[in-house]
C-alpha cells in the first residue's frame, strides 16, 4: 500500500510540473518574432525551413562553427553557431565628448556582437544556415535593421567594443568628484521615471534582477546584447505608439522599455 501511495505521489509531483512548465513564458518568445526566419523569410521572397526549425538559423547542436576567421583577437564565442560571419572590417563610434576620446576599441565586434553581425550587416543573407540546406541564403535585411551597411560603418551607432568599466572610471573627476554620468553597473534596468519637480535628476525606478553588469561581456564590455536580449521579445512590453493610429511599437527584443527612453536611462543619467 505504501509503494502505492509513493508512486501515486511521484505521478502527481510530475503531472504538476509538466504543467508548471507549460505554462512558462520566459525565453519563449522567439517564434514568430522578428527572429524567426520562417515567419520573417518568406515575406522577403525567402522559404521556410525544410522542418520549420527556427533555432537552426543559428545554431546546431552537430557539426557547429569552431572557429572564425574574420576575428582580428581570436576570442572564440561560438555558441554551436551555424551561421556565416559578415566578411566586413567595421569602424565604431568616435566619441564627440573629448574626455571620453581615451576609451579605446580594440575589436568593436568583440563577444556576441559579431553573432549580431553575421545578419545585421546588410551583406549576409539572414536565411543562410549551415551546409544542410544550400537554397538558404537569399534574404538580406535592408534600411535600419542593417545595422553595419555601408562597408561596415557603425560610426553613426551607439558605441560597442568599449569597457563600461573604463567608462564608469572617468565619472570620477578631480578630487574625486562624481560626474554623475554613467550608472553603476550593478544597478538593474530602468522600469519606470519621475520627473523632478527641483531641477535635479529625474527619479529612475529599476526593477527585476538583471543587472547592467550581468549583460557586459567578461563583465565589462558593451556589446550589442548589454542592451538586446535576442532570445525573447518580451524583456519588455513596449508601451503602444502615441500617434493616435493604434500600432504597437516595434519591440526590438530590448531589456527596458523605449517610452521616456527608459533603455537609454538604464546606463545614463540625464
Amino acid at each position: 500500500m505504501k509503494k502505492l501511495v509513493a508512486i501515486i505521489a511521484v505521478a502527481a509531483i510530475a503531472a504538476s510540473a509538466t504543467m508548471a512548465f507549460a505554462g512558462m513564458q520566459a525565453r519563449s518568445g522567439v517564434n514568430g518574432s522578428f527572429h524567426d526566419m520562417n515567419a520573417y523569410a518568406p515575406t522577403k521572397g525567402g522559404t521556410p525551413e525544410k522542418y520549420e526549425r527556427v533555432c537552426v538559423y543559428c545554431h546546431t547542436p552537430h557539426n557547429a562553427v569552431v572557429n572564425d576567421p574574420s576575428d582580428p583577437l581570436g576570442v572564440s564565442f561560438l555558441p554551436l553557431w551555424n551561421h556565416d560571419f559578415s566578411p566586413l572590417t567595421y569602424n565604431t563610434y568616435q566619441w564627440a565628448t573629448p574626455d571620453n576620446l581615451p576609451l579605446t576599441v580594440t575589436d568593436p565586434l568583440v563577444g556576441p556582437s559579431r553573432l549580431c553581425m553575421s545578419c545585421h550587416d546588410g551583406v549576409t543573407a539572414v536565411d543562410q544556415h549551415g551546409p544542410a540546406m544550400p537554397a538558404a541564403g537569399t534574404v538580406l535585411l535592408s534600411g535600419d535593421r542593417a545595422i553595419g551597411r555601408n562597408n561596415g560603418d557603425l560610426t553613426d551607432d551607439h558605441p560597442i567594443g568599449f569597457s563600461y568599466i573604463d567608462a564608469l572610471a572617468r565619472n570620477i573627476g578631480p578630487g574625486g568628484t562624481t560626474l554623475e554620468e554613467v550608472v553603476d553597473p550593478s544597478e538593474a534596468f530602468a522600469t519606470a521615471i519621475a520627473i523632478s519637480a527641483d531641477n535635479s535628476y529625474n527619479l529612475v525606478t529599476r526593477g527585476g534582477t538583471r543587472t547592467i553588469q550581468s549583460t557586459l561581456y567578461n563583465s565589462s564590455i558593451m556589446t550589442c546584447a548589454s542592451c538586446h536580449e535576442v532570445h525573447n521579445k518580451e524583456n519588455a512590453t513596449q508601451a503602444p505608439v502615441a500617434d493616435g493610429s493604434g500600432d504597437p511599437t516595434p519591440n526590438y527584443f530590448l531589456y527596458a522599455k523605449e517610452q521616456y527612453s527608459l533603455i537609454c536611462l538604464s546606463c545614463h543619467i540625464k
